[in-house]
């Protein structure tokens, strides 16, 4: 396995951002496919966090990539901290 990705290279475009996780988790010697055998789901079960918030799977891909998940999707985490506080 390779040393962490650099959260300041992920893109803000949401396309890109897929595309540089699906790269990152090849140069781990991983896939989305891989993740999902491993987890005992189905492939679109680990690939719907690339769409939508899903936190188990958003955490199982950025420890796969090495990062943090709110450095991945840091809107979505944004969100559900400013809900918290206010509650």
């Amino acid at each position: 396995m390779s040393t962490p990705s650099d959260p300041s290279q992920i893109p803000d475009d949401p396309v890109q951002r897929n595309e540089w996780i699906k790269f990152q988790l090849r140069m781990q010697g991983s896939s989305l496919s891989i993740l999902a055998r491993r987890l005992g789901v189905t492939r679109q079960a680990v690939r719907n966090a690339l769409s939508a918030p899903y936190p188990k799977m958003e955490r199982v891909i950025a420890a796969e990539i090495g990062v943090a998940p709110h450095e991945i999707w840091p809107e979505r985490y944004r969100a559900r901290r400013s809900r918290g506080a206010s509650e």
